[in-house]
Parts: C-alpha cells; structure tokens; sequence
C-alpha cells in the first residue's frame, strides 16, 4: 500500500464516520492519482440509459451490491429515483480545472439532475474562484492541506532528525532557484528569471521543457536567460539531494540545495493559492524562502503555524494580485539578496534560525495533524 492508497482509506474512514449510514458512499480517485486524464480515466456509454455516458474511475474500497438506502439490489437499478447517493471524489494533490477538465465536471454534474438525491464531494487544497464554479454547479468542496498533510507524514519524513539534513552548511551560493517545467502553466518561471541578476546564485533552465519540448525563447521570446543545470531534473518529488560526489575531491559534498542561503520556490501555478511538496524543501532544509505562488500564499503558510521573513525583506510581493508586478516585487528580493556577500548571509542566517529552527520542528511535530483535523472538521461541516 503506498501513501496514497493510505490516506484515501483514512479518508474513507473519516466520511464513513460522520456520513449517515443509509447513505450509499464512494471515494472515487483518478487512474493517475492526480487529476482526470482522458486517456486513462475512460468515458463509456452507460449501461441503461441510452445518450447519457460515464466516466471510469477507480474507488478505494469494494462497494456491496445492494443498497444502503433502501436494501434493494443495487445492479436492477430499482432504487435509483429515491434513495441517497454520495460520490467524494480525490482532487487534493492538483489544482482544480474546470476549462481543461470540462468533459469531466460536466459528466459527474448529471448526476446532481437526476431524481435521486446525489451529494458529489470534491476534496482539494487550493483557494481560488475555480472552487467558486464548483459551488455554482452543485458540487460540495472540501478544502485541506493536503500535499502539507503528505509531505509532513510520508514524503519528507525520512529527513527528520539527522545530521545531513539538520546542521547547517557553510554558504557556497547566495540563492538557488530550480525549474524543471517552464511551457504552458509554469511559463512564469522564464519571465521570472529574465528579472534576476542570475550570475548572483545557481538557477536551472533546460534546453527543452520536458513535456512540450519547446524551447526558452519559444516559450518566452524575450529571454536573456542561458539555459544551465544543477541537477537530474528527474521529478523526484519525494526526494531532495543533499550531497553530491565530488570527483576531483574524491568525497561527498553538500549539494547546491543544502549550500544555498535563500531557496526560491516556484510553485505549479501562480493564478490561485495552491501549495505544494515545493514550498516544504527549504522547510526541511531550514532556509528561508521567497514562494512564487498566487497573492497570499506566505499568508496561507502563516495561518498554519510557520513563519516567514518580512523582519529581513519586504513580503510586500504576497499581497499583490497583479502578476508582473508580484514577480518584479519577488525579483527585488531574491537580487536584494544576491547584492550582499556570504558572510553577509552568514550572519543573517544566524539571526534567522529561530525561526528556521521553529518551521522544522513545527512541520515534524505537529503540522501534520493540523492538516488531519482541518479536513475531518471541514467534513463534518460540508455533510
């Protein structure tokens, strides 16, 4: 079992505890675990009513053949006009798409015009008007932290409490800002780099974005960045490299990760508040941090315990809507930091560590169980 078949078997577990009992329930997931794919997640007539269509997807546990409602066979569909039916359905480690996706929202939206009582659940992590439109097609979101919740309890918990990991380095790089992806959605991140003073820290660009296969200036044509790397880019989320070997030293040596001052973390979108396992490496590698994301996304953080930096640089950039001059407000930072020397840093680092000290211990400690009560309490008052 891995830690998404884990958490949605607890999660069945929590709507299975507060949901009536003659309620007839589902946890339906994507075949990819992540979002609706068309090619994976297979539309098909359906069975008994002619011109209307279902999708397949998968559920996190068996579901018996009669009928909680109404103790009929539920294959004779004879209990279809008047019994109760509750479909959740697992979008919390994306975010919500309802142009992209419109396919989707509007096959599951049919079950809500049927004469039977249908409740259709969407548990996800994101603030944005996305989930408004949702509200106004008669779906019920339900918002948690969920990529906080499986970071702090399964993917980063192995770096909890050793050495590597704990104690700090001495600075090799002022900052460190990676981009694997960069076309479509994430195309902010070349504009991003084109407002740095580059030479100043280690930055990763690639020749080709590894889905699109298009090129920076494809995707950008106004950029002066030069493509460079620092590591495999091989989307290892659940993982971050913290030495690396070095040939001519014949040893191994904190990597540009665990060597940089400021890490800045370019989240997978910036039109919304939508966290990811991005913002907890300078977390779990105490650094501080300048989070590309939508408008009040440090505020987010904060409002689950961690602290950030506005005592060492304006966080002005979190509060502002308009995306360029959010960038530009974000770039004067990380170039504010690429101005001073590493003893500079070095000494600021010192002044920071209670609070680099408090995000670390908080997230091993403690903030994974906030994520859990938000989502059991946020349950209960949706059902």
């Amino acid at each position: 079992m891995n830690e998404f078949e884990y958490i949605n078997h607890k999660t069945s577990d929590l709507f299975h505890q507060h949901l009536d009992s003659r309620i007839n329930f589902q946890l339906r997931m994507f075949h990819n675990e992540y979002r609706y794919d068309p090619a994976l997640d297979v539309t098909k007539p359906h069975l008994r009513v002619k011109d209307r269509v279902i999708i397949s997807m998968l559920f996190v546990e068996y579901n018996p053949n009669t009928c909680s409602t109404c103790g009929k066979l539920t294959r004779d569909r004879k209990c279809t006009t008047s019994c109760i039916w509750a479909h959740t359905y697992q979008h919390s480690w994306e975010p919500v798409d309802t142009v992209l996706d419109a396919y989707f929202w509007d096959i599951e939206q049919d079950k809500i015009q049927r004469p039977a009582d249908w409740r259709l659940y969407i548990l996800h992590s994101e603030q944005s008007s996305e989930i408004d439109k949702l509200k106004d097609r008669g779906f019920k979101p339900i918002h948690w932290f969920a990529n906080g919740y499986l970071c702090a309890e399964h993917w980063y918990r192995l770096y909890k409490d050793i050495k590597v990991v704990t104690e700090y380095q001495p600075l090799q790089h002022k900052f460190v800002c990676a981009n694997r992806l960069m076309d479509e959605l994430r195309s902010y991140r070349i504009k991003f780099l084109n407002m740095l003073d580059v030479s100043q820290g280690q930055y990763s660009l690639l020749e080709q974005d590894t889905n699109t296969h298009r090129t920076p200036w494809e995707i950008y044509p106004d950029n002066q960045v030069e493509p460079q790397s620092f590591d495999k880019h091989d989307n290892s989320s659940a993982w971050i490299n913290l030495r690396i070997y070095d040939d001519d030293k014949k040893e191994f040596t904190p990597s540009v990760w665990k060597s940089s001052f400021l890490h800045v973390v370019p989240e997978t979108v910036v039109d919304r508040i939508h966290l990811t396992e991005k913002i907890f490496k300078p977390i779990v590698l105490k650094q501080p941090f300048v989070l590309l994301n939508g408008a009040g996304g440090l505020e987010y953080l904060r409002s689950y315990g961690f602290k950030t930096f506005s005592d060492f640089w304006s966080e002005e950039y979190d509060t502002i809507d308009n995306l360029d001059q959010r960038l530009q407000s974000a770039a004067d930072v990380v170039n504010y930091v690429g101005s001073c020397s590493l003893k500079e840093l070095e000494q600021m680092r010192d002044k920071m560590k209670p609070i680099l000290e408090h995000n670390y211990n908080w997230f091993y400690n403690g903030f994974a169980d906030k994520c859990w009560q938000e989502l059991e309490t946020n349950i209960k008052e949706t059902l």
